[in-house]
């Protein structure tokens, strides 16, 4: 695993598959799921 910090943003890396896990902040977490509406749902046929 490689931690590192990219645009503020702290990152984890696994360095064998390259797989990304990001986790925000809590106050920028929070500050976005309250805002977020579902408008609609895409469904390609």
């Amino acid at each position: 695993m490689m931690l590192f910090i990219e645009n503020n943003v702290e990152k984890v890396e696994c360095v064998e598959c390259g797989h990304q896990m990001v986790q925000p902040e809590a106050q920028i977490a929070k500050a976005s799921r309250a805002a977020e509406q579902v408008i609609g749902v895409f469904k390609p046929e």
